[in-house]
């Protein structure tokens, strides 16, 4: 999974990139082929936003969490918890649509 991580109005710091990298980095397990990620985090009046979209197996999945604290720790971890819910879902309907194709997109699912 190839993860790119922009920043506006925001310094980004090293233990925070390293934290979004390995989270990001567990939904990995859902694809087979190569995956793209771009994450993009903001400070805009005060309100903190991460918004990140992947692109894999002919599907794009893309969410984003706002917080009025300082902690984006807990924004990325709801971040992560609705792609899983979003690539869970995609991966039902791909299954059950095609269950008589075998089709061989989330094999290690």
């Amino acid at each position: 999974m190839n993860i790119n991580i922009s920043t506006k109005n925001f310094n980004a710091s090293d233990t925070l990139r390293k934290t979004i990298e390995t989270k990001l980095s567990r939904l990995d397990k859902y694809f087979t082929g190569e995956s793209e990620t771009n994450v993009t985090l903001s400070n805009e009046g005060g309100r903190q936003t991460i918004e990140a979209t992947i692109t894999a197996d002919g599907g794009v999945f893309r969410a984003e969490e706002t917080t009025q604290e300082k902690d984006l720790y807990n924004s990325i971890d709801r971040l992560v918890d609705k792609l899983s819910g979003q690539i869970g879902k995609y991966k039902s309907k791909v299954t059950y649509h095609h269950k008589d194709n075998k089709s061989d997109r989330f094999v290690e699912v």
